[in-house]
Formats: C-alpha cells, structure tokens, sequence
C-alpha cells in the first residue's frame, strides 16, 4: 500500500519518469522535478512527451520550493545525493521522504536483492536467469538495467523480483524488504559521496534494515568487513567464499560446489557449469546458487540457469579478434579493484585502458598489481583521473604508461602497442561522467570504434 497521496517526484530520467507513472497509475496525484534544462540530455524529449501524454505536471531547470510545497511526499531518484539543494530543502519542508526501490514494497514483490562494491550486476543476472528457471515470471533489474517502478508498469502482476540494490537507492528505503539479500563483497567506492568506509558500509547495511529471522543474508565468507557483519544481522546468514571451512553456505569440493549447512550435502553445480571466464564468476556463480537455493529453487535448475548464462554486456564482453588483437569491453569496471579482478582473468599480453571521473578512491593497489603483472604491455590513461592513475602507476615504478586524449586516441595508441598480438582491455577503474553519460554509453562507443576497425579488415 502506498502511504502517501501525492508526489513530488526528482529526477525525470528512467526511475523518476517510471516512478512519477507509476505512482501515477495507482491514484497518486504526481508532479515532476528536473534540475537539468531540457535540451541538456536527449532522453528528455522522450520523458516530455510521456508526462504531456499522461498530464502529469513537470517542470525543468529547477527544483522549485513552491511547487513541491503542495506535495506530500518526496520521491528521489538514485543519482540524486540527499545533501543537493532539493533534497535539504524537502527536510525544510518536513516532508516523506523515499527513494524510487521502495516500490518494490508498494508492488509486494517477493524480492531476492544483490548489492556490493563489485560483481553485483553479474551476479543479479546469474540469479536471475537461475530463479526464472522455476519461476518464468519472476522480473529482473532495479539498478542493473529497468528501474522496479518501470518493471512494475510492463509486469504489473508480478510477485517475484531479482533486483540489483545501489548504496544511493539504500538511503532512502523504508519498507523494502528482501527475503534473501546478497551482498558480494566490500571494498572502497563512491568516497565522494560517503567520505569514510565506515559511512559506506553504514549505508550498504541497510539492506537488512527489515529483514527477520526468516529471511536470509547471502554473504562474501573471504570478506572479513562482512564475516564481521554476519554476526549483527537478524537474519539467518549463510556464507559463499572460495576459502575452505566457511559454514554455513557453499562451498567447493574438488570442482563441485556443494551446499551445507551442518546437516546435509547438496550438491549445486560443477565448475565446468559456469561459462564466464575468472575465479570471480565461481564466486559469483556460488552466490546466486546458494542465494536461489535458499529461496527453493531446485539443484536442477540452479545448474541449468548456471549452464545458460553468457554473461553482461559491457563486463568482461569479448569483442572479437581484428588483425590478432582481441577486444574485451569492460567498460562497467568502475572501481580499481574491478580492474584487478578482469587482469586475473587475461593469460597473454594485453594493454589496458584506464581513466574517467573520480570517485575519491585510491589507484595504489591497481597500481602494485599492474607493475608486477608479466603480461602487461602497458597502461594507456584518459579522462579527469588519467594524471592521478599514471603518478600512481610511476610511483611503482611502472613507465609503460601512455596519455590519451579521447577513447578513439586511447584504442588507436593501444592497438600500436599490442603490435598485432594480445589484448585490448577497456578497463577504466573510474566512473565515465567527464567523458560520457554512463558507462554503457562509454562501453558503447568502444565497440563502435572497435566495429570499425573489423569492417576496415573486412571482417
């Protein structure tokens, strides 16, 4: 049930336009907020003609005091922190405050949720290309692809959702409220917004906010911020890890993983069963087994959604070979540690790619990883933090560092390098706003570009 009777609803991209409509649709009287112009992003036109459609009131350009005065509730989207202008200005106001996930408790969806600092998106889709082998209508998304709101609006009787949960839409839940909630592992990201570790973990833990003793946390067991959190939790909690011993939850024995939980063996799929390259997607794969598993979701289908799955667009997306390179997308690799993580799975020379925007984090452990790191040809920089992550890179003593001014400039130098041998990773460690509107629009134009150069090959 929704609490309120009226919105006043930030942000007019995909979770505010879906929101205002959905809000729209159950009786709530909606009016909608862009602080953007409307010539400042092309999607606006599509948004406009939607609300005009609807008769939802808008406005763009600002988010003015007096026309969210009417409204009693607030609904803000993700990207939007709640120290902006607005969001101080509705504390001002005294209003209700929630984020646009929160309609996911509205819908009374049945929901499995995965957040995390990496690994998160790969994860969601696994678990849900699993759980919709039992469950055919279960719906998949939230921060990875379709807002809940815009999943609600085309599967209005849906009852189970998989969706990915961001720390930004974590800070505005109130009654959402998963039945198993994952959570992959914790490491530094978007310090920009939170400042301290302490302050992020604070934030990704409210995910449990309103979980109860029947409900489950799927857990990183490797991860010792989250053994340290299993302990405080309400929920049952059940591990996932590639370290030997972790109980309960899933583990590895020999190259089956196996489910235990102090009583018996279940086993859930064999290694060979996972199709993405890397010792992260068995942990992944681990997590979204055991996660499905302890929503009732049979070992049969659990191995046979495992089997099917081909991983994400723009993670770790093989391209194809032009001229004996070949091209990994993996523009969705925001952190460093994402980095790491996609070098481990390269066996032979490769140039990476590196820069965007900041999130405030350190580049020293890329750094110590790529200067010992044989196969490493080298390092091609771009973007607002192309200086910060090449000084990091000298100060290890690596030199095989080269400046771009643009990804066109960073595929040209990079494929120089490479001399007709190896792989071309785009990598970045960095989010993509100085350059670009997201990483799927910076993921995008690497494969045109990349496109290009096969069709100048005649491929």
């Amino acid at each position: 049930m929704i609490p309120f009777g009226s919105a006043y609803v930030v942000g007019a991209l995909p979770s505010g336009l879906y929101a205002a409509l959905y809000l729209h649709s159950h009786g709530v009287s909606v009016f909608v907020s862009e602080s953007k112009s409307k010539d400042e992003d092309e999607r606006f036109e599509q948004t406009i003609a939607v609300l005009d459609r609807e008769r939802i009131p808008y406005e763009f350009g600002n988010n003015s005091s007096a026309s969210m005065m009417p409204y009693e509730a607030v609904v803000v989207s993700p990207g939007v922190p709640l120290t902006a202008p607005v969001m101080l200005n509705a504390v001002r106001q005294a209003k209700f405050i929630v984020g646009e996930m929160e309609i996911a408790a509205y819908a009374g969806l049945s929901v499995l949720a995965v957040t995390g600092s990496n690994g998160k998106s790969t994860t969601t889709a696994l678990l849900g290309n699993i759980v919709k082998q039992q469950y055919p209508d279960c719906v998949v998304g939230g921060n990875l692809g379709q807002p809940v709101s815009e999943l609600m609006m085309e599967h209005p009787n849906a009852k189970i959702g998989v969706l990915e949960v961001s720390c930004f839409q974590l800070e505005t839940i109130r009654e959402f409220h998963p039945h198993v909630a994952v959570f992959s592992n914790l490491v530094p990201n978007h310090l920009d917004r939170y400042g301290t570790m302490e302050r992020y973990l604070e934030t990704k833990r409210r995910l449990f906010l309103n979980m109860t003793s029947s409900d489950f946390a799927v857990l990183n067991g490797d991860d010792v911020s989250l053994r340290r959190l299993g302990s405080e939790l309400p929920c049952q909690v059940q591990y996932f890890g590639l370290t030997r011993g972790i109980h309960p939850g899933i583990r590895m024995e020999s190259a089956t993983a196996v489910y235990h939980d102090g009583s018996v063996d279940v086993e859930l799929f064999d290694q060979e069963d996972v199709r993405l390259p890397g010792r992260h997607n068995l942990a992944n794969a681990m997590s979204a087994a055991l996660a499905s598993y302890l929503y009732g979701v049979s070992p049969e289908n659990i191995r046979r959604g495992i089997r099917a799955f081909r991983g994400l667009e723009h993670r770790l997306e093989d391209l194809g070979t032009v001229a004996g390179i070949r091209f990994i997308n993996d523009s969705k690799a925001t952190t460093p540690e994402s980095v790491i993580t996609a070098v481990n799975a390269i066996r032979d020379p490769y140039v990476v790619i590196l820069g965007g925007s900041s999130k405030e984090v350190s580049f020293d452990g890329l750094a110590e990883k790529l200067s010992t790191d044989a196969n490493l040809v080298a390092a091609v920089v771009m973007g607002a933090t192309g200086p910060t992550i090449a000084r990091a890179l000298s100060k290890r003593g690596l030199n095989k560092v080269v400046r771009a001014v643009s990804l066109e400039d960073a595929v040209q130098k990079a494929t120089g390098l490479l001399n007709g041998r190896g792989t071309l990773l785009l990598s970045p460690a960095c989010a993509s706003f100085d350059m670009f509107r997201d990483f799927e629009q910076r993921g995008d134009r690497f494969k045109s570009i990349v496109r290009g150069l096969q069709e100048s090959k005649g491929l």
